[in-house]
């Protein structure tokens, strides 16, 4: 599954009327934030994290499938995340610091989408730009995955045999 990491403050920062919000109220403005992210979440079929800048860190659970992060730093909590994850490829950065941390995500192997395309997408109702159908790189974990599958060594043979069991069949004994 793919996933989005929202520096949530940069974007925060760029919505309309969010600044009045965020001198009023931070966890309000926070939540309302996250409340009319939610249904580009559900239309993404992403996984989704937020990573909002707080003094202490924790997670939280907000609408819909939106995990949030409250970390000290978060451009840093973004970079440590992307250099743990074992499938960086499948990961989209959201962030305003194209130069730093978009730069440090792609050069880790993940996208970068700016923190404005996320804002329009936001304000005009649409669904974020889709990912490419195909990833720009290939995991190790991937290509051992389709070389166990199909094949492709010197031999041009699989490293081992799917089978289907058909109808009927005993179960083997690995699976009893």
């Amino acid at each position: 599954m793919n996933e989005r990491w929202v520096d949530g403050f940069n974007v925060l920062h760029r919505l309309a009327g969010a600044a009045e919000d965020l001198a009023e109220d931070q966890d309000a403005a926070r939540r309302r934030f996250l409340g009319r992210l939610a249904p580009l979440v559900y239309a993404s079929g992403e996984r989704w994290t937020v990573v909002f800048d707080a003094p202490r860190a924790g997670r939280a659970r907000a609408p819909g499938p939106i995990e949030v992060v409250y970390a000290p730093d978060a451009d840093a909590w973004l970079v440590a995340a992307l250099e743990q994850h074992p499938q960086p490829a499948r990961v989209t950065v959201v962030t305003s610091d194209e130069k730093d941390i978009g730069r440090r995500a792609r050069a880790l192997g993940a996208s970068v989408q700016s923190a404005a395309a996320l804002v329009r997408a936001l304000e005009e109702g649409a669904a974020p730009p889709a990912e490419p159908e195909k990833p720009e790189r290939v995991s190790a974990e991937d290509v051992d995955y389709w070389l166990d599958a199909f094949g492709g060594g010197a031999t041009g043979e699989p490293r081992r045999r799917f089978t289907t069991p058909k109808r009927g069949d005993p179960p083997d004994k690995d699976e009893s």
